[in-house]
């Protein structure tokens, strides 16, 4: 990408709607699995939740330097008050797409559940820790609040440069032209 273009590059749109599906389809898993009753339809759904976690873990960290190469585009005209909670968001958007998933896989192992990302188990991080475990969900349940929040948040100031700022702010990591 070169400097000036007020764009995204096709490859940060993808990574970025790509983690958004994966993500927003995490939460909803994730919510559907609190109120499910123990039993196999909930095991399953469980092992679909871990894997579609790592994968956006990993996808995170080919997003890392897919961003340094691809630099953030310019902001449009802002107060710095309104910069600094874009940032800010931002930062606890990247921070929270780490610490769910790590939460997560530090939470099933703890409890002596494997974790395997569709097949392929992934190396254990702990072994059978009552502690991890609590400390783990804990994070887990507070951070996919924040999660939720932060995501709305995002959106919600994307649909606000849009219709009632009527900027380029969403168009910019759209597809269309």
């Amino acid at each position: 990408m070169r400097k000036g273009k007020k764009n995204y590059s096709p490859a940060s749109k993808m990574m970025h709607w790509l983690m958004a599906f994966v993500i927003i389809g995490l939460i909803v898993v994730g919510l559907t699995l609190e109120n499910m009753a123990p039993g196999p339809d909930k095991f399953e759904l469980m092992d679909w939740h871990k894997s579609f976690g790592v994968l956006a873990l990993i996808l995170l960290f080919l997003r890392i330097p897919l961003r340094m190469i691809n630099p953030v585009r310019p902001l449009p005209e802002m107060t710095s008050g309104d910069i600094l909670k874009a940032k800010a968001v931002k930062v606890v958007l990247y921070l929270l797409m780490f610490v769910m998933p790590v939460s997560g896989i530090l939470m099933s192992q703890s409890a002596g559940y494997g974790v395997e990302m569709f097949g392929w188990t992934i190396p254990t991080l702990t072994g059978e820790n009552e502690q991890v475990n609590e400390i783990a969900g804990l994070t887990h349940g507070i951070a996919s609040k924040v999660l939720i929040a932060a995501i709305l948040l995002h959106i919600a100031a994307a649909l606000f440069h849009h219709i009632v700022r009527k900027d380029d702010t969403m168009k910019r990591m759209s597809f269309r032209k």
